[in-house]
């Protein structure tokens, strides 16, 4: 299992592509199976994205050939918060 942690304002890499994290916050995103739930969120700036999508825990994104799966958001009270995904394909 690949498994992926990306510090806000950093870059991470998905399967050889960067990909930006920011703006860590609380708020509703969208689940694969189109239902909305409310949680800590933060913005993944994808390939063939204009600005990014917000994603949460159970969001899955799709970067070159592999499907990737948001494990958990960190929303720390102070300091930078992070995002952890794990490669599901």
């Amino acid at each position: 299992m690949v498994i992926e942690e990306i510090e806000e304002t950093t870059v991470g890499d998905l399967d050889g592509h960067r990909i930006p994290m920011a703006s860590v916050t609380h708020g509703p995103y969208t689940l694969p199976d189109g239902t909305e739930r409310t949680g800590d969120i933060c913005v993944l700036v994808l390939p063939n994205t204009n600005g990014g999508v917000f994603v949460g825990a159970g969001s899955v994104v799709t970067v070159g050939d592999s499907k990737w799966e948001v494990v958990k958001v960190d929303n720390p009270a102070t300091g930078n918060g992070n995002v952890v995904l794990k490669q599901v394909q």
